[in-house]
Order: structure tokens, then sequence, then C-alpha cells
């Protein structure tokens, strides 16, 4: 089951306490603000100000990145990065490939005017090559121009018939007849240009392929009255310009190109001073889907986690390269994938983890065909490979003292009416599962951050850890019981009343000063009530 998530589940729950202890409108609805009737105030009074639950499936459906939770309800973060390299032209492209033939021809002693006269097919061979001396099997053409230019010094009209039986299009070979008519003058010159859309290049014959095209040339001359200047010659030069391939088969070499850097924020440690988060049984995955029908390596050049600056290198026996699987001619247009996972039994990943990061960044490149042995190879226009980094963090460790800190707006004063008021008492009662302490202090500010007053008079504990169960489960099953009070008289009230922002301070650890491991589940919930009793002054 997957979700979506915003910030670490710490912070969620922290934020939901400010805005039980300030009154703020952030959970009116989930808290049951909107459940108080009217009436009228006594010099003294007590009323319920909000009640309600929290559950880490309100967390979850206020968040944007990734949970998952496994069939026993543990749930995991995941952060997730994603880089597509689009390598059809990076493995093989074509330059443009040209041909120039010259052919001599003369007039039988015994032809007439009128007469038609024709050689038999000769024979020109050109190649068809790679940017990089590949071996060309075939070639599946998306796109391409053929341009023949013909250039003849004959005084008489002709036709070039052009046979290609490697070259062909829904199954019928490559034909053009190409007619020179003569006029007058000299040399004279045509041109075609042929569209080689969809059709089919076949370099493989006879059981193997040197990337040669043979062309089958015959030459139709009809005599017309003009004098016998033998020998002639016809130039015949063709150009294959801007090829572009559905599918190419053969052998490409080694080839290396480019996996662009990536970063990918670690948000449970954003925002948060501390003495240290320890995360037990994080894993790193590597996913690679690769539609390209060549062996490949990956190298990371670049795998580390920084915060602040610091660098740390992930490690393993297996790193920096990897092989990666390859879809075979029996799966072609299909993906192979290969997942690699890193845990804390063949990898640094809990020591990484143990780190707090806050983003994890990788670069690296592809080398295709590594260790040169000769294997069939293919290619199509639409493959890609795809690596894509999963770091799993289960909600499973311990942490020692931290602190949240946020900053927000504050005005209560255009939310509630509190002329005449001396003092406020807050009460905070809670039943919670999690089984963590957290401790809060709210700082009052003016517009420029500087503090008026503060909400506590030092660091206040606003709820107690539950116990949780033995290993493996770690399961908390009886939630814990705390009550909060707080009350606001004279010159705290007035700063209060004046404030413009809040500062949260929140120092937070697991269960047992974080000595213990914990484990946070899918059904986990926190339930508050809470009351104020207020106390006016009312002047007769």
């Amino acid at each position: 089951m997957q979700h979506k998530y915003n910030s670490f589940f710490f912070k969620s729950l922290v934020i939901t306490l400010i805005g039980l202890v300030t009154i703020s409108s952030c959970y009116k609805e989930r808290l049951g603000f909107d459940k108080i009737s009217g009436g009228s105030l006594s010099p003294t009074v007590a009323v319920p100000v909000a009640f309600g639950d929290l559950t880490m499936s309100d967390i979850i459906e206020r968040s944007s990145e990734i949970w998952i939770e496994d069939p026993d309800g543990l749930l995991s973060l995941v952060y997730v990065g994603d880089t597509l390299s689009d390598l059809a032209s990076d493995i093989i492209s074509f330059p443009d490939q040209i041909s120039d033939t010259n052919i001599f021809f003369s007039m039988p002693p015994n032809s007439f005017p009128g007469d038609t006269i024709s050689t038999p097919y000769l024979t020109i061979n050109s190649n068809f090559e790679g940017s990089n001396n590949e071996r060309i099997d075939s070639i599946l053409l998306k796109n391409g121009n053929l341009k023949i230019e013909i250039t003849t010094d004959l005084n008489h009209s002709s036709s070039i018939i052009i046979v290609i039986p490697q070259i062909t299009k829904y199954g019928s070979s490559f034909y053009q007849q190409i007619n020179i008519p003569y006029t007058s003058g000299g040399t004279h010159t045509v041109t075609r240009n042929i569209s080689l859309q969809d059709y089919f290049i076949n370099l493989y014959q006879n059981g193997s392929a040197d990337n040669q095209v043979d062309q089958y040339v015959k030459i139709i001359v009809y005599r017309g009255n003009g004098s016998d200047n033998s020998p002639y010659y016809f130039n015949i030069k063709q150009t294959i310009s801007n090829i572009n391939y559905y599918e190419v088969y053969g052998y490409f070499h080694q080839k290396t190109f480019s996996i662009d850097k990536t970063k990918i924020p670690i948000s449970m440690f954003d925002n948060s001073h501390y003495s240290q988060i320890f995360v037990e049984d994080p894993e790193l995955r590597m996913i690679f889907a690769n539609s390209i029908g060549i062996p490949m390596n990956v190298t990371f050049d670049d795998l580390y986690v920084e915060r602040d600056g610091v660098k740390l290198d992930i490690t393993s026996p297996s790193l920096p390269t990897v092989a990666i699987n390859y879809p075979d001619f029996g799966n072609i247009g299909s993906y192979d994938t290969t997942i690699i996972a890193f845990n804390k039994s063949n990898s640094n990943i809990k020591d990484i983890l143990d780190f707090n990061p806050k983003k994890l960044i990788y670069k690296g490149s592809v080398l295709s065909n590594p260790t040169s042995t000769v294997v069939d190879n293919y290619i199509l226009d639409t493959s890609k490979v795809g690596v894509r980094l999963e770091l799993e963090v289960p909600l499973f460790g311990r942490a020692l003292t931290f602190t949240l800190q946020d900053t927000n707006d504050f005005v209560i004063e255009d939310t509630y009416d509190l002329d005449g008021l001396e003092s406020i008492d807050f009460n905070v009662n809670s039943l919670s599962y999690f089984p963590f302490d957290a401790s809060l202090q709210l700082y009052f500010t003016d517009t420029n951050n500087v503090v008026l007053d503060s909400l506590f008079d030092g660091m206040q504990v606003v709820l107690k850890g539950a116990i949780p169960g033995p290993a493996p489960e770690y399961k908390v099953t009886e939630p814990v019981h705390s009550m909060t009070t707080v009350q606001l008289t004279g010159s705290k009230l007035d700063n209060m009343k004046e404030a413009r922002k809040i500062i949260l301070s929140a120092k937070m650890s697991t269960y047992d000063e974080g000595t213990k491991l914990i484990k946070i589940y899918s059904d986990y919930k926190l339930s508050l009530e809470m009351s104020a009793k207020g106390k006016y002054k009312l002047d007769f």
C-alpha cells in the first residue's frame, strides 16, 4: 500500500500540538472547534475548546512524498530519484552514406539509329557504415533521403536501372529507373530524390555481415541520329542523408554515456537540530530498467549523501560498478529489470542514515559491451535505460534528543475577542500510542522575529511516550495519558496579543530518552482534549 508524505511524522505531531496550545485553526475541523456552542461569558468561565484524534492516516493524507506499509502495518518512508537516458542516438548514429561510381560505355559497332542497347547488370559495391566502425547486420529506417545524381557525356537518350535486393520495402526490392533524355550540348545531369522511409537494409549475407551493399546497375541507350563518340561515361553519385532508424542489429563496440547528476531530498531530517536519530534496517535499492539489447555496466562516479556541506560516500563491495540485465532477441521492445539492494549487511547504508543526511546525490556513466566480447546487439529508436534509486527508511529506530524549529504567522486578536481578558488557563489532556516524549516551547515575536515572550517558563513536557512492546514487533498496545496546564496572565498575555509570529522549538526523543528501539505503525493515534478557563474583568 502506498501513500504520499510531506515531512517526518514527529514534525506533523508537534505542529498539531502547537495548534492546540495556541488555539490555532490548523486542525479545526478534525479536533472539533466547530462543535463549540455559543453563549454569554461570566467573569470566570471554563469551556471545552477542542477534542479529537490525530492518526497516522491524518499525517499521511497531508503529505506529498511516499509511504509504504508492510503487512504488519509498519510504516516506511521512501525517497525516490529517477533518471531516464534516451540512448539510441548515443549508442549508434549514422553519418551520410556516399558512394561515387564511374561506368564506361561504348556503342556496339553494329548498332544503328533507332536501336535500343542494353548492358548486362553491373555490380556496384558500396558500404553502409555507422559512426564508429560498427558491424551492421540490418537496419529498419524511420527516415532517410536517397539522392541519386547521374552525370554523362552520352549524346543519346538513355536510362539507368538500379536494383538493390538488400534494400526492401514491405518485401519488395529497391528498384529505380531513371531516364536521361538528351537534348544538346556536352555533359548533362539528372537528379532524383527518393524517400527511404520504412525501407529495410539487410547487410547480413551468406552467413556474415561486412556492411556491404551490392547494387545492380543496367544502362539502356536509345541510339539517336547523333554521332558515335564512344567511349562514354556515366558518373553515378548516391548520397543517403538524414538517417534515422526504428531498429538496428549488429555489434556496436563500446560506448560510454552519462547518467545525469540527480539529487534526492531526504525531508525527514529537515528543520531539525539534534544529537542523533538512529534508523534500523534502511535499504537503498537501485532499479535499472533497460530496453537496449546490449550488455551494459553502470558505474556510479558519485554516490553520496550530504548534510550542511559534509559528504559521506555510500560504499559496498558491489560498488561502484554494477552489471545490468538486457532484453534478449525474444523480448525485443521490452524492458529487462535489474534490482540491487544495499542494506546494513552489504553496505554502509545504516551508517549513512545515522548521519541524518538531507539529500542523496548520484551521478554516473553507462558502458556498453563492457567485456568487448562480440555478441549480437540491437537497439530501437525507443530504447532507454532508466535508473531509479529508492531509499527506504522504516520508522524503526531510536532518536536521542533533537529539536524541531519552525516559524509561523500568528495574529490571535484577528480570530478571538480578548477584550477584558485578565488570564487564561489552557489544559491539554492526551492519550497517546506514540512511543516518544515531547517537550515544547513557543516564542511570541514581532514582525522582525524579535522575541516578546514565551508560552512556558522553560521547556514543557506535553507528551509522554507510550511503552513499546518486546522485539521484534516493538509495538505499543497500551496508550499513555498526559496532562499539560499553562496559564497566561499579565505581561505574558499582553505579549501574546501583540505577537505577529510564533517560533516553535520542540525537543523530542523516543521512549526512555532515546535508548530503546521503537516502530511506528499505521494504527497509532493521539487522542486530545483541550479546555480553557478564562477570567475577565467587567466594568460596571
